[in-house]
């Protein structure tokens, strides 16, 4: 498994450690629609928030580094296109 990995020049654990959380954030994002159990998102938020910047700035090699900030960056054009296109369906409705 780690030979895969190491062709593209990042560690299994650490490809794992990024992609899981991401995919708990998004996974919380779109399914928190019941405002009873809002807390994960933002907690996971947090947690890849977190691991991103310590990929970032303590690992050694490139890919791993592009990799975390193009995760960040995902998040970051997700949610907030998402939050807008919510917004203006609300001002929508209310004309």
């Amino acid at each position: 498994m780690s030979n895969i990995f190491s062709e593209i020049g990042i560690s299994a654990l650490d490809f794992i450690g990024i992609s899981v959380p991401f995919i708990l954030t998004m996974l919380f994002f779109f399914e928190s629609r019941n405002r009873k159990h809002f807390w994960p998102h933002p907690l996971m938020l947090l947690i890849l928030v977190l691991q991103c910047a310590i990929a970032i700035l303590l690992k050694s090699g490139l890919t791993i580094k592009i990799f975390a900030a193009l995760v960040l960056m995902t998040v970051l054009i997700i949610e907030t296109g998402t939050k807008k296109r919510k917004n203006l369906a609300i001002s929508k409705s209310e004309l």
